[in-house]
């Protein structure tokens, strides 16, 4: 295992790390938010919320700004992990209970 200021040696390790930042992430939104703002309106709404990541992402990106709130990589691993909600979606996983019970519904 590396550490956090550590380079990883290979991709897997790099992927790894990755997937743990995009898990913990994850993990905390849904603590705060829970299942019901994307159970609303399901895959559409997912659509429009990663289509409104993109646009940010490409207005900071393509304007050589910087950003006033979360930072670039922030909004990538956002990103990622929409795609991951709306497998969660499609397969009808999401709103499983939280392991931690600290479903905010």
């Amino acid at each position: 295992m590396r550490t956090a200021e550590s380079k990883p040696r290979t991709f897997e390790d790099a992927l790894d790390t990755i997937l743990a930042e995009m898990r913990a992430v994850m993990v905390s939104k849904q603590a705060d938010y829970g299942p019901g703002n994307i159970a609303a309106f399901g895959e559409l709404g997912v659509l429009v919320r990663a289509s409104d990541k993109l646009e940010r992402l490409k207005h900071l990106i393509t304007g050589n700004r910087t950003p006033n709130h979360e930072s670039i990589d922030d909004a990538w691993l956002d990103l990622a992990n929409y795609g991951i909600i709306a497998q969660m979606v499609r397969r009808s996983w999401w709103g499983l209970p939280m392991e931690s019970g600290m479903d905010a519904e």
